[in-house]
């Protein structure tokens, strides 16, 4: 977004010398009308290859720093999916202990019963 307001702020400073400066030699020409317009047509020509000459530098600029931020979004998601699938994957070995813990646990209970049923009798 303040790419956007730099650009726009830019161009708007970049017209409004232009003006300042084709008001300027208009009002400052020691040449004749004829004179003065062909000069001020040949500058707004050469003000508006400018333009869009910065136009497009700065349209490529913003292209590629698009395309950089696309690139790096899409490395960002792919590492992302990986740290996740790696931690679905520990989950379920956690899972697996727990229930293989669980069930010695059940085991030795059920021994401990025995055992003490055996003992008391």
């Amino acid at each position: 977004m303040s790419t956007s307001n730099e650009v726009s702020s830019f161009f708007s400073g970049f017209f409004v010398g232009a003006l300042i400066g084709a008001a300027t030699a208009l009002l400052l020409a020691p040449q004749s009308g004829e004179e003065t317009r062909t000069q001020l047509r040949e500058k707004g020509i050469e003000l508006k290859e400018k333009a869009e000459e910065t136009y497009s530098e700065v349209l490529e600029k913003v292209e590629a720093t698009t395309e950089d931020l696309r690139h790096r979004t899409e490395e960002l998601s792919t590492k992302i999916d990986q740290a996740v699938a790696q931690s679905k994957d520990e989950l379920a070995k956690i899972t697996q202990r727990v229930k293989k813990a669980e069930e010695k646990a059940e085991e030795t209970a059920e021994e401990a019963v025995e055992k003490a049923e055996e003992a008391s009798a």
